[in-house]
């Protein structure tokens, strides 16, 4: 994987620092400045070296006379003038030159710090990896993406990974294990920025390395491989995979594993609308976690708990929130960012039916929160599901803005279902605007969509759409076969949230079939 840094700034308009006419010598120094970076320690360079410091103070000085180099306020600090000047005295060298640099300069470091503190081990990694030192760069970027994860990036963390899969490879003997705990952190890693089809790929290069030979490694992979299924709205897949995992777990007594399993199974049942059964599922996960400190788990498993109760009718509303305020408190404690932004999130939605502008709020701490954990689906979908809110606030121009921004997003990331939701949104907007066509147009397409991907709540919901849009427009046969149609799909059961709007619109078709009626009989 090639580094950032070893690339020039491409900006055509500085004219380039010539290089003729400097000694052998202030070459060899400018070689080894360029490895080091853009900027570089006087203490480094001389150690990288072997070189006399005043002897190199000298060749330094003229460098920075002839406007090659700058130095930092201290003097201990020097730096290129140009970006464009260290690339390409960088790309001069031969890859095998290159290696020896890297390697000596991190040799260096070693010995100018024995205990390196953390923002000196991510160079140790880059140094290492690039002299083609595989057991060095190996331990050291491990070491490196460590810390980019507690500092909550995982761009950054799985670069470091990238390079210890590389290096794996190389050190002798057999590291198969190694390499499946390397690609399952890495699936991880990508599954938590949005990456499903990476995080799936490496989940099952995991599963390859693995083998028979450690048996919860292969129950959480199966695992991981389950979550990615349903997150592809693969509900068939994700409850094969989520029950073998189970099974495995179970084989290892691995109470845990075994909870984190039932989850899974309740988080697919909630996409086929079976909440009841969603519900139960997470009960035996809760029940399996007795005695288990695992706030990460716990917190996640608590927003599986209020979704359940959130959608089983307004009586039991409380109980969904106060669910979402327990997820909110565990995985606060857990620095769980993405997490804890689906947890805002669904508080959001719960609280936005009743009071949008609370709702709203809840929504923009869940895509900072998302934005924290560089989870670009998480930072979205609030803006998906506050359009209705906007809606319901008069905000229609807001609505359409945030609906938009969302769906550009979501079709790059293949997010099948917020692609659905969008659509339909767009349904909503050109309702609120009158543009009936437009409406119906959108509503038939989310209604397609969901039936691909076998998303019965909203397919019913959008058949209720399309009933309410014709009883507006007074094509009252079209809305009472859609009425029908949502009533035959069960939507009080799979969109409880819907049964008070359901029941007003069916006395409505009913008062204007009696008010039909009459007047044909006055005829």
């Amino acid at each position: 994987m090639a580094d950032p840094d070893i690339l020039g700034s491409g900006d055509d308009e500085v004219p380039p620092v010539r290089l003729e006419g400097l000694t052998a010598e202030q070459l060899r120094m400018l070689a080894y400045a360029s490895a080091i970076g853009r900027e570089f320690d006087f203490r480094l360079l001389v150690a990288a070296m072997g070189a006399d410091e005043e002897s190199l103070a000298e060749q330094i000085e003229r460098l920075v006379h002839r406007g090659i180099l700058r130095e930092r306020v201290g003097g201990d600090r020097f730096g290129f003038v140009e970006e464009d000047t260290r690339a390409r005295v960088y790309k001069s060298l031969t890859a095998s030159r290159l290696r020896v640099l890297h390697r000596k300069i991190a040799e260096a470091m070693e010995r100018l710090f024995p205990n390196p503190p953390p923002e000196i081990i991510p160079e140790l990694g880059r140094h290492y990896f690039l002299g083609k030192e595989p057991k060095k760069s190996y331990e050291y970027n491990l070491r490196a993406a460590e810390l980019a994860r507690a500092d909550d990036n995982p761009e950054v963390a799985s670069h470091h990974l990238e390079r210890a899969r590389i290096d794996v490879k190389a050190l002798p003997g057999n590291h198969g294990r190694d390499e499946a705990r390397l690609a399952e952190q890495l699936g991880d890693l990508y599954y938590s920025m949005g990456d499903v089809a990476s995080a799936d790929r490496l989940y099952t290069e995991a599963l390859a390395h693995a083998g028979r030979a450690d048996p919860r490694l292969k129950a959480r992979l199966v695992l991981a491989r389950a979550e990615v299924a349903r997150e592809n709205l693969q509900n068939e897949s994700a409850l094969q995979s989520a029950r073998e995992a189970r099974e495995l777990f179970r084989a290892e007594g691995d109470q845990l594993g075994m909870a984190q399993s039932h989850r899974i199974l309740g988080r697919v049942a909630f996409n086929r609308g079976a909440y009841r059964e969603s519900l139960d599922e997470c009960l035996v996960a809760l029940e399996l976690l007795r005695g288990v400190d695992d706030p990460r788990t716990l917190g996640r498993l608590s927003i599986d708990i209020g979704n359940a109760f959130a959608v089983l009718g307004p009586e039991v509303q409380e109980e969904a929130v106060e669910w979402y305020q327990r997820a909110i408190d565990r995985l606060t404690q857990a620095g769980d960012w993405g997490e804890l932004s689906r947890a805002y999130h669904n508080l959001g939605v719960a609280v936005g039916e009743s009071r949008p502008s609370d709702g709203l709020e809840y929504l923009q701490r869940a895509r900072e929160f998302g934005e924290k954990a560089h989870e670009p689906r998480h930072a979205v979908w609030p803006l998906v599901t506050g359009v209705e809110m906007r809606l319901n606030l008069g905000q229609v121009e807001d609505a359409q803005r945030d609906n938009e921004q969302a769906g550009r997003i979501l079709e790059r990331l293949d997010d099948q279902l917020g692609v659905q939701q969008v659509i339909r949104n767009r349904g909503l907007i050109c309702e609120k605007r009158g543009q009936w066509e437009d409406a119906e147009k959108a509503y038939h397409s989310a209604i397609e969509m969901a039936e691909r991907y076998e998303l019965a709540p909203e397919v019913a919901e959008g058949h209720f759409l399309l009933a309410r849009l014709k009883f507006k427009t007074r094509d009252l046969a079209t809305a009472r076969e859609e009425f029908g149609l949502a009533t035959h799909l069960e939507l009080p059961k799979l969109k409880p949230s819907l049964l008070v709007s359901l029941v007003e619109l069916g006395r409505q078709l009913s008062k204007a079939s009696t008010e039909s009626q009459d007047s044909s009989a006055s005829a």
